[in-house]
């Protein structure tokens, strides 16, 4: 297009590639629901399979839940306190409880009404679900679940998702270094279907002006020696899952990004759409060099047979020199525990002598 060409001009003159950020209504269209009943419920004639995603549930939610959200601390509703991470460490109180003084004045929640939704949508997609908003899952929080996203009741589910960041930056900065007028949002919890998936087997895809680019190992902290021999066959399907279903599907972007799993029967399935910028992982890629494939394309536009057979581009890790630092590694414990573990030897000692200080009786019996 016109825009696109023009962009992709005003580069060429710059040392780094120009990154376009993507617009509200960019960020509005990745959102969950605008998308999942479209790849679920495949019309009969011209496709070959019924859905390409995981099966879900969305649940809309009020002002008040997500005001609750917003509060400091993880107190859970009083009706949703039996957390499934408890049972499973042989707690013998499973219950969960928002702070440890009794003495202390707790603000006590209640949502009835939700908290029976979310039983219900759990019960329906086989007793084990993973939650996420709008556009975010709470991956960040996995420490308080028993290191998992994978949720049996509601109180797991309200774990997670008060103990998240990224489910504060959806609530907050959902449009943050985005272009255009802030859209009011309608926030939904989301239940999907908890499957295994095997981590060596999610991808991520890159699409600029509708055409597929690029192609990422999704785990990209850890090295699967069967990706460097099947990269190219995994390749091959990727295509043809994103000629049969997405491109013939638009959800209203030509520049965007999605992930996608590939089963044991080599079945890709949906899993999500993000925006095409920075607020996106490249994973083994950079948005440096996601910018100058755009200009690429552009420049062999009009020569279809090259750029077929150069695009796209698909990375996996090949060896452990290629392994990337995992970008979760910082929220698998609480900041403090974090910052225990990193002092210096100096930083220890000043930490003993403050412990050896506190534990002494007040002379002033205070």
């Amino acid at each position: 297009t016109a825009i696109v060409k023009a962009r992709v001009k005003m580069s060429r003159n710059q040392e780094s590639p120009i990154i376009i950020a993507p617009t509200v209504d960019d960020v509005m269209a990745c959102q969950f629901s605008n998308w999942y009943q479209t790849f679920r419920t495949l019309p009969k004639d011209g496709f070959q399979r019924k859905a390409v995603t995981i099966k879900s549930v969305v649940i809309p939610l009020s002002q008040l839940f997500l005001d609750y959200l917003k509060t400091d601390g993880v107190t859970l509703p009083i009706e949703a306190t039996n957390v499934s991470a408890l049972d499973a460490v042989g707690d013998e109180n499973s219950e969960w409880s928002g702070t440890e003084n009794d003495d202390l004045d707790v603000e006590e929640f209640s949502f009835p009404t939700l908290t029976a939704e979310i039983h219900a949508g759990i019960e329906s997609l086989g007793g084990e679900v993973l939650p996420k908003l709008n556009w975010s899952s709470p991956k960040d929080a996995v420490w308080m679940n028993g290191g998992k996203l994978k949720c049996q009741n509601p109180a797991d589910v309200y774990v997670l998702l008060k103990s998240s960041d990224f489910i504060m930056h959806d609530l907050l900065h959902a449009f943050d270094n985005c272009i255009g007028e802030e859209s009011n949002i309608s926030y939904e919890l989301v239940l999907r279907q908890w499957c295994n998936l095997y981590p060596s087997m999610e991808f991520r895809c890159f699409v600029w002006d509708e055409e597929l680019i690029a192609i990422s190992q999704r785990n990209h902290t850890q090295q699967f020696p069967h990706l460097v021999t099947e990269k190219m066959r995994i390749r091959s399907e990727i295509i043809d899952f994103y000629a049969e279903f997405i491109h013939k599907n638009s959800i209203g972007m030509k520049n965007y990004s999605f992930d996608v799993y590939i089963d044991r029967k080599e079945r890709p399935w949906l899993v999500d759409f993000n925006v095409w910028g920075t607020q996106t992982d490249a994973l083994l890629f950079t948005w440096e060099d996601l910018a100058r494939m755009t200009e690429e394309q552009a420049e062999l536009q009009d020569s279809l047979n090259t750029l077929a057979n150069q695009k796209p581009e698909i990375r996996v890790v090949e060896t452990e020199n290629e392994v990337r630092h995992d970008p979760l590694a910082s929220y698998r414990a609480p900041i403090d525990t974090i910052n225990l573990a990193s002092m210096t030897t100096s930083d220890a000692s000043k930490f003993e002598e403050f412990m050896k200080m506190c534990s002494k009786p007040s002379q002033e019996g205070v």
